[in-house]
């Protein structure tokens, strides 16, 4: 037996408890040598970009975890909102956000004072990404009140909407 092959048996007969314990020790060794060492900086952004460049499964990763985390929202959050959505953005039939990628991760801007992450309790649906810019310039307008929209047109989706997620 090798010793990658005994590291790998090891490391399976490990519980979750401890396999935790150690991933987070290691990234905790990793980021110190990132911030200690220009030369392991450039190695890891290196290895980091060849492996986005490279691998599809990598990248779309790297991706999901960025955009569910700025909103506290897990991965598996994502999916069931997407799920109870039937597939599709909260206002219109589209499946993907912009440029082929994944539905957006909608909130009320208002709860989070505009800082870069979302608090996760102001999360609202998964919109494509021509409905989520069209919220946002309407957003305001259409919580006055100011506007009523006509029957099945997108404005009265966007006011339903927005009415099933106040408080």
């Amino acid at each position: 037996m090798t010793s990658t092959e005994r590291v790998n048996k090891w490391r399976k007969d490990l519980s979750p408890e401890k396999r935790e314990e150690l991933r987070k020790k290691n990234a905790e060794r990793a980021k110190a040598a990132y911030h200690a060492s220009s030369e392991v900086k450039e190695r890891q952004q290196s290895n980091f970009k060849k492996s986005y460049n490279e691998k599809p499964e990598f990248r779309a990763k790297v991706v999901r975890s960025a955009s569910t985390g700025r909103y506290h929202m897990t991965p598996t959050e994502y999916d069931a909102q997407l799920k109870e959505q039937e597939g599709h953005c909260a206002l219109c039939p589209s499946t993907d956000g912009d440029a082929g990628r994944r539905l957006h991760i909608d909130h009320d801007h208002a709860c989070c004072d505009g800082k870069a992450r979302a608090c996760g309790e102001c999360n609202r649906g998964l919109l494509c990404g021509p409905c989520n810019r069209r919220l946002a310039a309407v957003e305001d307008v259409l919580k006055m009140g100011s506007v009523v929209p006509n029957k099945g047109t997108w404005l009265e989706r966007a006011l339903n909407y927005l009415d099933s997620y106040r408080d």
